[in-house]
């Protein structure tokens, strides 16, 4: 069996080593536009039953695929979940499903010896054990590139049907499979168009800022600011920890509706935002740097996976939280292509759930993963 898998980066990633480590021949194509440079959070504190037993199967994906790198993928981080008073009650039924998810959870009074300073008198703090790593995506994308028999392309793709069958087009080149994959990230619904097929993905602009500041060891999931902060998860945490500081990512959630390439920067506003609030909740903090890119979300901010046509796939739509659930649909895409149907757990985001019917735009100013909405 031959399987053609557009886009390398997080699923696309894992669905080629999932494929080849099942025999199958392999070719990668990847435009290289937008990848991980730091490792990424893959959390099982998420909203919904669905999506934490994603992230469950997603931590046993990692544990395959640590195995074959030759190193563990996966760095355990402890998380500080900020709550307002008001919704502690939804989110104690929420931190139950933690728990049977192996996540060890508990309430603290006093944030300050986590460097986490208290702005408001209404707030609960949830620190949590297991429930939390950070994904050395950087790594893994170099050595899943490396095993032996994958055909890596680099270009940008483009598909054709022709003769019943699917065609894909890199640098003049035609590449052909039992099976296309469109993994692409905020590139699907594009690439999708130009073939003169619609899916219900929206592509957005995202953002980022780093900070240096107070070591912070701990993921912040704030939904009283509504921000997160994270280590960046580097080689510099070390070097900077004997200087007691560290390099902090933070944002906010926003987004702007936008194709992939039409944007030039990242926005003053976003990180005068971002800035004042990390601020707020750290202390001193210096900006240091920005990134943005491109993410996509569908119509109820859940991922997406299914046929599209004939022996064309479609993974996407992760809205934020590919790197918690995408390989858990990676891998049921794969057993979707070699035995012929869906696993149960992939069954909720199945692209036949929006019937053919969905809206030309939506907002996207809430993520599935989110609380206290």
């Amino acid at each position: 069996m031959n399987v053609v898998i557009i886009g390398g980066g997080v699923i696309g990633t894992v669905l080629t080593y999932l494929f080849s480590s099942r025999n199958v021949n392999v070719t990668l194509i990847n435009s290289d536009l937008q990848k991980p440079r730091f490792p990424l959070i893959h959390s099982k504190l998420l909203r919904f039953p669905e999506d934490i037993r994603l992230a469950r199967i997603s931590e046993d994906v990692y544990g395959e695929l640590s195995r074959e790198v030759g190193t563990n993928v996966l760095r355990p981080v402890d998380s500080i979940t900020i709550i307002p008073t008001t919704c502690y009650n939804d989110t104690k039924q929420i931190m139950s499903m933690w728990h049977d998810a192996g996540a060890s959870t508990r309430i603290i009074s006093d944030v300050s010896e986590y460097g986490i300073k208290r702005v408001s008198e209404e707030e609960v703090y949830i620190l949590s054990s297991n429930g939390d790593n950070l994904v050395n995506y950087p790594l893994l994308i170099s050595r899943v590139r490396k095993i032996k028999g994958i055909n890596y392309v680099n270009g940008f793709a483009s598909i054709k049907f022709v003769n019943g069958g699917i065609k894909v087009l890199v640098n003049g080149r035609e590449f052909r499979g039992d099976y296309v994959i469109i993994a692409s990230g905020a590139w699907n619904s594009m690439i999708i168009k130009n073939a003169n097929l619609k899916v219900p993905l929206l592509p957005y602009k995202c953002q980022a800022a780093a900070f240096l500041g107070r070591v912070v060891n701990d993921i912040i999931y704030d939904y009283v600011l509504g921000i997160y902060v994270r280590p960046l998860g580097s080689m510099f945490d070390n070097a900077l920890s004997g200087l007691r500081l560290s390099i902090i990512v933070g944002g906010d959630g926003n987004f702007k509706v936008t194709e992939p390439g039409r944007e030039r920067g990242v926005d003053n506003d976003f990180l005068d935002e971002v800035r004042k609030k990390v601020r707020a909740r750290l202390g001193r903090a210096r900006l240091i740097g920005s990134r943005f890119g491109y993410c996509e979300g569908t119509p109820d901010t859940r991922p997406v996976i299914g046929t599209i046509n004939d022996g064309l796939l479609l993974i996407g739509g992760f809205n934020g939280y590919g790197a918690e659930v995408g390989p858990a649909l990676a891998l049921a895409v794969t057993n979707y292509v070699l035995d012929g149907s869906w696993p149960d757990y992939a069954r909720p985001y199945l692209i036949d759930r929006f019937g053919g019917n969905w809206p030309s735009t939506w907002d996207i100013d809430t993520e599935a993963h989110e609380l206290c909405v």
